[in-house]
């Protein structure tokens, strides 16, 4: 080999980790912004599946006590 190879298959272990710290913060922002994008939806959706049937349930309950206060009385 001669010299102006090994200076093509050189290197930096700088530059290297400095690409790879690039690329690694470049797919947690893509990352990141899929996440924003669609947490909206994930918000309606738990809502939907957890704070809808609570609404509904919780007026049922204090009706609930309302007659067994009457029944008791």
């Amino acid at each position: 080999m001669t010299r102006e190879q090994d200076k093509e298959n050189f290197k930096n272990p700088f530059i290297v980790g400095a690409a790879i710290w690039q690329t690694s913060m470049t797919y947690l922002l893509n990352a990141y912004g899929e996440f924003l994008k669609n947490a909206p939806k994930m918000t309606e959706e738990w809502y939907d599946i957890f704070w809808k049937p609570w609404l509904n349930w919780a007026p049922q309950q204090e009706r609930q006590q309302d007659r067994d206060k009457v029944n008791i009385e």
